[in-house]
């Protein structure tokens, strides 16, 4: 029995590490996307320029990169809690599910390919943004909320795969119910996605060595809607 649960704690230990690898993937490329990349300097000058000393300004960014995690966490604990692991284990199995999703990916891959964009309701980007403007770190925490409502047309594509591919798989739960898979893929999203705001600002002379917005960052998105397909 000894040897039996060894070996599955060892399996479960290495689909979590390949899990986290794919998810930090799906970050990087997500920052090369028209909807993160141009944020980038914007938000880092933003930080530097407004704050009193450099030591402050780091500290705000790093809080605006801890933000981004915590919100793609709990987005991944959200959806994987409301369905359950027992639901989507069997809809994994289901041939309907199945088809949907590939039915959804095919529309990601059109997004893509800029026919049209996923986009959530104004409403919320107003909101948040509002709520961003009072400043402190609550504010900063709406900065990364609104970033994250933004940037939605782009990353959502990746977030959404990212979670199927995660939630269905089987594994270990949180109180039997919370699947472990995507809370770890979307950690893996979030953290490299909020990396190039923390290492921006602890090292503002980087910025000049980025490269400049443009057609290129279309090319990544379509090439992304072929990844999709």
């Amino acid at each position: 029995t000894d040897c039996i649960g060894t070996s599955v704690r060892e399996e479960d230990s290495s689909n979590f590490w390949w899990v986290f690898i794919a998810g930090f993937i799906g970050g990087l490329i997500a920052i090369l996307t028209p909807c993160v990349f141009p944020m980038i300097p914007l938000t880092v000058s933003f930080f530097t320029k407004s704050s009193t000393t450099k030591a402050a300004g780091l500290k705000n960014a790093i809080w605006y990169g801890v933000s981004i995690i915590v919100i793609y966490v709990l987005l991944g604990l959200a959806i994987s809690g409301i369905f359950g692991a027992e639901a989507l284990n069997l809809l994994s199995t289901n041939a309907w599910f199945n088809i949907f999703f590939a039915v959804l990916f095919v529309v990601f891959a059109i997004s893509f390919f800029g026919y049209f964009e996923l986009t959530l309701p104004s409403s919320w980007v107003n909101k948040t943004d509002q709520a961003a403007d009072k400043g402190g770190l609550l504010g900063i925490f709406f900065m990364a909320f609104t970033l994250s409502l933004v940037s939605f047309s782009c990353t959502g594509p990746i977030i959404g795969t990212l979670l199927v591919e995660t939630a269905t798989g089987g594994g270990p739960t949180i109180l039997g119910r919370v699947p472990v898979g995507p809370l770890i893929g979307m950690f893996g999203f979030s953290l490299a996605l909020a990396l190039p705001f923390g290492l921006f600002a602890a090292f503002p002379g980087w910025l000049n060595s980025m490269p400049k917005s443009g057609g290129w960052m279309n090319s990544v998105k379509v090439s992304l809607g072929f990844v999709e397909i």
